[in-house]
């Protein structure tokens, strides 16, 4: 589903795209992102990207994620440069779309099973989790692939930590990534790679598991479990150019937020998002002030994934 909530007018419009569209989006929508006053939603399952008109909410364009032979190429995620989408998918592959005709004019290989995509330094960084192939003796992926704009081919394959998923840039020329490691012996962990040499650097300072950028300041979620195996979570804001923790928890106001799933930031008023999921009943978005105060909160739907911030 596809929510919408007007600052202006201080409303939730729960089933947006159902109500102008007369259907749903599809089956688990997993990204979504505003360029050239069109709004991208990637459908995973269905293996479709949704491109709406963002003025009346009205579906322009299905575009099919689907392989010679039919079969689901299940994208994840999408970026945009120089009018053209860039999508990702769990087949290996990265699409290339015109952002005018709304067809793919060009397909390249990465890794497997590709989770994130980014672009920094006109390259296209894509982390490959290799998340289908835990349970096989091929096991996870641990590389993150490099995609020349110009040419869209794979230039190299940095290694990096087992299963790599998230993907941000600062304003510095850094890619940071989070590994998810293999959820046992290799720990999850937090990393910048580089744009100029793409040499890899391990952060030890602090950790993440989901994470937000705003311009040189990341905004990151990190959940754990202790040797008792309660959850801790810590809400950290880091500072990308002198490279350093801000805060530790960046909610200042006493807010809890029990099952915190993503996060995202509007770098035009700093606000702050953090869904909230429990993988059962509907979700829960808090929007947080750049001091960390508490602005609103407002029920979604199930595993809410991403927000767009638009000023109209």
């Amino acid at each position: 589903s596809l929510a919408r909530y007007s600052f202006k007018k201080g409303k939730l419009t729960k089933n947006y795209f159902k109500d102008l569209n007369k259907r749903g989006l599809g089956d688990t929508a997993n990204d979504m992102a505003l360029y050239g006053g069109k709004l991208y939603i990637v459908v995973n399952v269905s293996s479709t990207i949704e491109v709406i008109d963002f003025q009346t909410g009205v579906s322009i364009k299905q575009i099919p994620m689907l392989a010679e032979n039919g079969s689901s190429r299940q994208p994840r995620h999408i970026t945009f440069h120089k009018d053209k989408a860039y999508v990702c998918s769990y087949d290996g592959t990265v699409a290339r779309i015109d952002t005018t005709s709304l067809e793919i004019d060009a397909l390249t290989k990465a890794g497997r099973n590709p989770e994130n995509i980014c672009i920094q330094n006109n390259k296209l960084y894509v982390s490959n989790s290799g998340g289908l192939d835990y349970n096989t003796p091929v096991g996870y992926d641990k590389t993150v692939s490099v995609v020349d704009l110009t040419s869209f081919q794979e230039t190299k394959k940095i290694e990096v930590v087992t299963n790599p998923v998230n993907l941000v840039t600062d304003n510095q020329g850094d890619v940071y990534l989070v590994s998810m490691g293999d959820y046992g012996a290799i720990p999850n962990t937090f990393q910048r790679i580089d744009s100029e040499t793409d040499e890899v650097t391990t952060i030890t300072e602090t950790n993440a598991t989901e994470m937000a950028s705003v311009g040189d300041k990341l905004y990151m979620i990190y959940s754990q479990y202790d040797a008792n195996w309660n959850q801790v979570i810590s809400f950290i804001s880091y500072d990308a150019i002198n490279e350093k923790v801000i805060s530790d928890n960046f909610i200042t106001d006493g807010t809890s937020i029990d099952k915190p799933y993503k996060i995202g930031a509007d770098p035009t008023t700093g606000y702050i998002y953090i869904t909230a999921s429990d993988y059962k009943t509907n979700g829960d978005v808090y929007a947080f002030d750049a001091s960390g105060k508490k602005l609103f909160q407002f029920e979604v739907g199930l595993n809410p994934v991403k927000a767009v911030f638009v000023k109209r």
